[in-house]
């Protein structure tokens, strides 16, 4: 792979759902060189490329529909390409190639925004030897909250909610060992409090041009620790409890 390709290299954000996964996304989509679809979950289920569990998801999956007229995919043509290729990859690559096209950005760089793919690092870590990851990761408390009121994505128990973030943390820790000139970590509220800086940090990592983003555009709003309307005392108590030692990792103790 040239230099130019290696830059090109499609990069993952990822961790636990309700971490502002989709504000970095919003922000990173501000630079010209990036483009990112919906949430394509590509990644996200270990049942392999074209079983008919992984299949199920995409010809019936009213989200991905509606992903898919959000992006400009033409249905036909991705049903056409998701029945020609043979792996995650390919079709990921369909996808993506496909959205610069819609985009009107061929020649710039595509990348994916989908929480649940942390589940899948080390199978795209493999799938994409020059792929890099950007970690955004939340107060537990405020994550936990957001799952538990439910008002982007289905209402989750608490048990569920605190799952949600503790594997996320997890699995990244132990990513981090292994690979960590790849990854990235981005605290939530580091970005709250200076756009700027953490944006600078990010695309200098991901080899981009800090100064072609348009800070201008930048909007972020601050955390409002809104857990503190939402959980009760023992269920503050719960959280902290389960999340440790990654709590305390994170800075959040």
């Amino acid at each position: 792979m040239s230099a130019a390709e290696s830059v090109n290299s499609p990069f993952f954000i990822l961790g636990s759902p309700r971490s502002g996964t989709t504000m970095l996304r919003d922000l990173l989509r501000l630079h010209p060189r990036l483009e990112c679809p919906e949430e394509t979950h590509f990644f996200r289920w270990a049942d392999p490329f074209s079983s008919y569990r992984f299949n199920v998801q995409y010809r019936n999956g009213k989200l991905f529909s509606r992903h898919r007229d959000l992006d400009g995919i033409d249905h036909a043509a991705f049903f056409k390409a998701f029945d020609t290729v043979n792996s995650k990859r390919e079709i990921a690559d369909w996808y993506g190639q496909e959205f610069l096209r819609v985009q009107g950005n061929p020649d710039g760089r595509w990348f994916d925004k989908t929480p649940q793919n942390v589940y899948s690092i080390l199978l795209i870590s493999a799938i994409y030897p020059d792929a890099k990851f950007v970690h955004i990761h939340r107060n537990p408390l405020n994550v936990v909250a957001s799952l538990k009121e439910g008002k982007v994505i289905p209402t989750q128990p608490l048990r569920a909610a605190i799952s949600a973030w503790v594997e996320s943390a997890m699995i990244l820790t132990q990513f981090r060992q292994g690979f960590s000139d790849r990854l990235f970590e981005l605290p939530y509220e580091a970005v709250t409090t200076d756009a700027r800086a953490s944006l600078t940090r990010c695309l200098t990592f991901l080899e981009e041009d800090p100064e072609l983003l348009d800070f201008s555009q930048v909007e972020v709003h601050k955390e409002k620790n809104k857990y503190k309307n939402i959980l009760n005392k023992a269920e503050v108590e719960q959280v902290k409890l389960q999340t440790e030692p990654y709590l305390s990792q994170y800075g959040y103790a």
